[in-house]
């Protein structure tokens, strides 16, 4: 078959003709959007790509010369990975091009946007505009997005959970979870059906509980199904839901009277559930309450979000300097998202922020993580590779720092840049303490603090270090 020419309707892919190692598997991922390039031609239709890092011998159904660039969708096939080409080759540009340069002038630090809006929301409060107390709410729920110091890492980790930059990605996992759950009706039911298997426990083996007790016992046990849907997390499996309800189940049957009823009702409980939730795979009953417990996890993830609760502040702002500042938040948390949209096309990792205090306002500490490619499909070096952080903030007193963390199991390097002596010295002066904190078990642990001119420390040149941007220009030579 000849190669194509790029034209609407024309089958137009690209397929790798190479083994794909895990490396190259990790990044050609079904359904993800890759940039390539291409490097050489090889004669017929057969071509030398560059995928981020990666050079890939393919064959092509489409005419692409040396030097040119494109987007493809990944697609898996019974014939192997394809790449699809996507749009008009030369024309039109990409739909992260537009959003991106519609959003750069509003990639402001999250630290000081949010300052600004307070600043803007207690104005508002303070010229009578919140009779129902909705800003002052506002305003109250923002602070709990704040980095608290002395925060553990469960903390921390839970803090950076609701950092906004998912909020679309929540949506579309609670879209997917279907119509609305029935919590406290799965609640009665199962609560019914369990207190029948164990009446017919409790007969088998000789012992009665009466009919007020019974009932009792099926308010108790419906209340605790309840109270477990609200603590639930994403991810949770059948079985973790099931071990936990158990084990709560057992300490509510314990508290009873000691008696033949209890002791046949803690030796029928794990029989029980087990028949009513099913295993590998769960019942029908157990199917229908892992859905819920889902969805009641992906609704609370959703109502935590920094830009579910922006978004749903606007309905409360009039137009006017609150709003405005609203709006420009919302802006800068969606500039960091489709930056991170960008460093994916490479597999270059995402960046965070998070608003840290600095004396009486914020300023921002923003991580930057870089994927390695062997984490997936390659479980074995995935374990040994070291992870590599950086954490850069700028404060008001002690200027910008930044650390540089490397860790896997058994080794942990922190290397921390400052831009002052003093600094320098009072880090130093606590490295032995702080070695300690980071060291656990037999891990190796190496810190080192370095003085360095502030262009080396500051984070502005992580911020925008995308490959993708230097072969796609947000600015254009026609304004």
């Amino acid at each position: 078959m000849e190669p194509l020419s790029i034209q609407s309707g024309v089958s137009q892919t690209v397929r790798p003709v190479m083994a794909l190692d895990a490396n190259l598997t990790a990044v050609l991922r079904e359904g993800r959007t890759v940039a390539g390039e291409v490097l050489q031609t090889l004669g017929g239709k057969g071509l030398l790509i560059g995928l981020g890092r990666h050079r890939v011998p393919a064959q092509s159904q489409v005419e692409l010369m040396p030097g040119e660039r494109f987007l493809a969708r990944v697609e898996h096939t019974a014939e192997g990975t394809r790449l699809r080409v996507l749009g008009q080759h030369g024309g039109k540009e990409s739909s992260l091009v537009v959003a991106l340069r519609g959003a750069v002038g509003d990639d402001r630090p999250v630290g000081e946007l949010l300052k600004d809006l307070g600043a803007a929301l207690r104005g508002a409060i303070e010229q009578g505009g919140d009779p129902g107390g909705k800003l002052q709410r506002l305003m109250k729920s923002l602070g709990e997005h704040i980095f608290v110091p002395g925060s553990n890492g469960a903390e921390l980790s839970e803090l950076l959970s609701r950092a906004g930059l998912d909020h679309e990605a929540i949506l579309a996992q609670l879209a997917s979870a279907g119509t609305e759950t029935r919590s406290l009706a799965l609640a009665r039911e199962f609560a019914a059906k369990l207190l029948g298997v164990l009446q017919a426990a409790l007969a088998s083996a000789g012992a009665t509980l009466d009919k007020q007790a019974m009932g009792q016992l099926r308010r108790l046990t419906e209340g605790l199904l309840v109270q477990l849907l609200g603590s639930s997390q994403p991810g949770a499996s059948s079985a973790s839901l099931s071990r936990s309800f158990a084990r709560q189940l057992a300490g509510l049957f314990g508290g009873l009277p000691d008696s033949p009823a209890r002791q046949a009702l803690l030796a029928a409980l794990p029989g029980a559930l087990s028949q009513l939730l099913g295993g590998d795979p769960p019942s029908k009953l157990g199917q229908a309450l892992l859905a819920a417990f889902q969805k009641e996890a992906t609704v609370r993830l959703l109502q935590n979000n920094l830009k579910g609760k922006l978004l749903a502040g606007l309905a409360d702002l009039a137009p006017g300097a609150a709003r405005d500042a609203l709006q420009r938040t919302l802006r800068g948390l969606e500039a960091e998202q489709l930056f991170n949209l960008a460093r994916k096309e490479f597999v270059e990792g995402w960046q965070l922020s998070l608003p840290v205090p600095d004396g009486d306002g914020f300023a921002t500490a923003q991580l930057f993580y870089r994927d390695s490619e062997a984490h997936e499909g390659d479980a074995e070096r995935g374990e040994h590779e070291l992870q590599r952080l950086t954490l850069s903030v700028d404060f008001s007193r002690l200027g910008p720092l930044r650390a540089e963390l490397g860790v896997r199991e058994d080794f942990l390097a922190l290397r921390l840049s400052v831009t002052r002596p003093e600094i320098q010295k009072t880090l130093e002066a606590a490295l032995e303490e702080l070695s300690q904190q980071l060291s656990k078990g037999a891990r190796e642990v190496r810190v080192s603090v370095v003085l360095c001119q502030e262009e080396e420390v500051r984070c502005d040149a992580l911020h925008q270090d995308i490959r993708w941007l230097q072969d796609n220009h947000l600015c254009d030579l026609n304004g």
